[in-house]
């Protein structure tokens, strides 16, 4: 546990760098001149579309937006939102093919390989060698955004998910809320003892994981079991292996015991939220929501980094600042990102979006904000793991939801689900 305190504590250095590193063209215009970009009286539109749906991130990007334009009257800026996976991937599509590129994207890791191989991505090395502020990003939120070589954008948050369980709870089924599980058989026979059912209806869960849309918590459990995932050399998936296989079958046994509450992620509220589960995963964004809620149960919220099998995986997830190369404006395109990447603004999304901050000088007060949380999460970054770089990322992420949600529904049983998944997926990618 020594050595994990201090490697722990390294890490809040570099926050994990190169943790990440699973989760185009250049642009030739001149990143500095004569008139300060925002500053001419010509009239200009950005157009800036984010990934997510989450209302309280939506209301601190409105917020800094109209912060922004009161400071620049002639900048206006259209905010728009998707939702994740196949909406992401839909709207990009169509506004790319029609020349409509949105100014600004704020997406996931998913998308670098495929929209900056395709050229919609900018090239941003020469506006960020020339950056000020360089020296005060952490690593990681360049070499997440980073592909072949070139940076494509900068990481706006950095998150890891962890284990969070209620200590009450915990304490009223005779279990220790010191001890949380540490692997696969001790997580089911937790959830056995806190799963709390009226008839056959379950009224709380004992760990509450999505029934749809589960890419997040399948990819993590695989790689507990040992399994890749996929072949970034050979450009292939490799998640109908048996590792992967028996990590769905594990899965499924929540769903078919009758140990949770089914619920759709990123759609539906998590039933831990309302206080109808006693274990789950989640990351700074669900204890600042929890949090926000004033929810009477927050000093009973324990937290651990995560669940081992032969090693312990968690899911890295980080939201990326890109600029599209097609755009028309893209010297007050960077002006305003790094307006975004200002402390003041790093903080805010921190702490009212959730999410560790990129800026090295915020450190020690992101640590002195959160010490209920800070040993575990700093833990669980050193395990987390992220999206494969690969230009059929979105492809990858549909066909592994299509077969974690046949497994949880019992339609097929772990090996089938991602045979037929990987199948779809080759023939998709014409291999």
């Amino acid at each position: 546990m020594k050595r994990k305190r201090i490697l722990a504590i390294a890490l809040t250095v570099a926050l994990v760098a190169g943790s990440l590193s699973g989760c185009g063209s250049s642009t030739k215009e001149t990143v500095s001149g004569a008139e300060k970009p925002g500053e001419s009286k010509e009239q200009i539109t950005l157009t800036f579309l984010r990934a997510g749906t989450s209302e309280n991130v939506q209301k601190v990007y409105e917020e800094l937006i109209s912060a922004y334009e009161a400071e620049h009257p002639n900048i206006k800026i259209e905010y728009e939102q998707v939702g994740f996976g196949n909406e992401l991937e839909t709207k990009l599509n169509t506004l790319y093919a029609s020349g409509m590129a949105p100014d600004i994207v704020r997406a996931p890791i998913s998308t670098i390989a495929e929209r900056a191989s395709r050229g919609q991505y900018a090239n941003l090395d020469a506006y960020i060698d020339s950056w000020e502020e360089k020296d005060d990003i952490m690593p990681t939120a360049f070499e997440v955004a980073s592909y072949n070589g070139n940076k494509y954008g900068i990481a706006i948050g950095i998150e890891a998910s962890f284990l969070l369980y209620r200590k009450d709870m915990f304490r009223e089924a005779g279990l220790d809320p010191q001890n949380p599980p540490k692997n696969w058989d001790e997580l089911l026979e937790y959830a056995e003892k806190l799963t709390v059912r009226d008839g056959d209806a379950v009224t709380r869960a004992g760990f509450s994981i999505p029934t749809s849309a589960g890419h997040s918590t399948f990819i993590p459990f695989a790689r507990q079991n040992g399994a890749q995932l996929v072949d970034v050399e050979k450009d292939v998936p490799t998640f109908n292996d048996a590792k992967s296989a028996e990590a769905l079958d594990y899965l499924s046994q929540f769903s078919q015991e009758n140990l949770l509450i089914p619920f759709i992620n990123n759609k539906d509220d998590n039933p831990f939220d309302s206080g109808k589960a006693a274990m789950t995963y989640g990351n700074i964004n669900s204890f600042i929501t929890l949090q926000a809620k004033e929810v009477d149960w927050l000093d009973e919220l324990g937290f651990a980094p995560g669940i081992e099998k032969e090693k312990i995986s968690s899911f890295g997830g980080c939201q990326i600042m890109f600029m599209s190369e097609e755009g028309k404006h893209k010297e007050e395109t960077w002006e305003f990102m790094k307006y975004l990447f200002e402390n003041e603004n790093v903080w805010k999304l921190t702490t009212e979006a959730g999410a560790a901050p990129v800026k090295l000088s915020l450190k020690d007060k992101y640590l002195e904000e959160y010490p209920e949380i800070g040993a575990a999460y700093l833990e669980a970054l050193e395990y987390a793991e992220g999206m494969p770089k690969v230009t059929w990322a979105a492809l990858f992420e549909e066909a592994v939801c299509t077969a974690y949600e046949e497994a949880m529904y019992g339609k097929k049983d772990g090996q089938q689900a991602l045979d037929d998944a990987y199948n779809w997926l080759m023939k998709e990618m014409g291999k």
